[in-house]
């Protein structure tokens, strides 16, 4: 595949996350359960990321009597943005309940998110300590906004990562009782970049959340790239319809991530392998007509015909096939977009999906 320009799209806007916004990630985590419930929690995207967890707290006084117990789900909605440094975070504690055993003035929870690390600003609040009864008269915290500034970081691409981490600590304020707490509840991970134009296609700033790989989704029909389509399809679940013929042939994508190369020298030297097998297997000729030696895994990933063999791309775990050049180059900037919105770095992984 040749990647070619392509207008950058935007996943989510730059303001504060509006209710609708807030109403509908939750209703997507909801529907991702065990998923959400991890320290890491679940993300629908790049841009969006949510935790909810349910815990029971059973209290009992330094003897070991037992007191009460009460409980409460915990969310933890995040919201990065494709354009901007920043990234917000929208946290309540819901339905609680609280046992008859206890005094609704000594019960107390408290919640906690961190603000630690390097050009990084944090507002909004970071910590609410409460009783049960003031849980459940106001579920929500106010928005806490993370930002950095542009520019600022490491790398060419002026990277900061940044760990957003969120504890909480129950109570029963009677002098004898053991708290509960947990320390890292939701784990939350960042990173800021200021990559501009380097990004290919996109916005030249912007923040994704890391621990998502996404996925490029190619339709074998409707958006003018079937060939391509039908020969990622063939690589990645019938690779013995596709050549080199190697042993074991296991192509990555689906299950292991492809992960992006940027480094022009080394894209050029993964077409150029790629093209070897398509001379070989169809002659000098092969271009014949309209055609291009297409590649997959892609000529911009690690997984190339060259970098993943050390130049021997008659071993290599991917295909090489001629295609009609539109097809090729339709893919190419499809592939480019995706990086683009998804703020693909080097190194970054991410998978491949073909529908239809």
């Amino acid at each position: 595949m040749i990647p070619v320009s392509a207008s950058a799209t935007s996943s989510v806007g730059n303001g504060t996350p509006s209710t609708q916004a807030v109403a509908d990630l939750k209703s997507a985590c909801a529907e991702h359960e065990e998923q959400a419930s991890r320290v890491q929690g679940w993300a629908r995207s790049r841009f969006e990321q949510c935790h909810s967890y349910f815990k029971v707290v059973t209290l009992q006084d330094t003897n070991g009597r037992y007191l009460g117990k009460f409980d409460f789900e915990l969310w933890v909605l995040a919201f990065a943005y494709d354009g901007s440094r920043r990234v917000d975070y929208v946290v309540s504690v819901e339905n609680v309940h609280q046992g008859t055993t206890l005094r609704d003035d000594l019960t107390y929870l408290s919640i906690n998110l961190d603000c630690v690390g390097d050009h990084v600003t944090c507002s909004g609040q970071l910590s609410r300590s409460d009783t049960i009864e003031g849980w459940y008269n106001q579920p929500r915290m106010d928005t806490v906004t993370v930002t950095s500034p542009k520019d600022m970081g490491d790398g060419p691409f002026a990277t900061v990562d940044f760990t957003e981490t969120i504890g909480w600590l129950a109570e029963y304020r009677d002098g004898k009782t053991i708290p509960e707490s947990s320390d890292a509840q939701a784990i939350n991970r960042v990173r800021f970049d200021s990559a501009r134009s380097m990004l290919g296609s996109g916005k030249y700033h912007g923040t994704v959340f890391s621990d998502k790989a996404p996925t490029f989704t190619l339709h074998r029909s409707g958006e003018g790239n079937d060939e391509e389509s039908r020969h990622v399809d063939d690589a990645l679940h019938h690779p013995e319809r596709t050549f080199p013929t190697t042993v074991g042939k296991n192509v990555p994508g689906s299950t292991d991530p492809l992960h992006r190369l940027m480094d022009q020298e080394k894209k050029l030297r993964n077409h150029a392998a790629a093209k070897k097998i398509c001379r070989e297997i169809w002659g000098d000729g092969y271009s014949a007509g309209g055609m291009d030696c297409d590649e997959y895994p892609f000529q911009s990933t690690y997984e190339g015909a060259a970098v993943s063999t050390g130049n021997e791309p008659f071993g290599w775990h991917g295909s090489a096939r001629p295609i009609p050049a539109d097809d090729n180059q339709r893919g190419g900037r499809l592939l480019l977009q995706f990086y683009g919105t998804n703020r693909v770095l080097d190194s970054d992984s991410f998978h491949v999906r073909v529908e239809g």
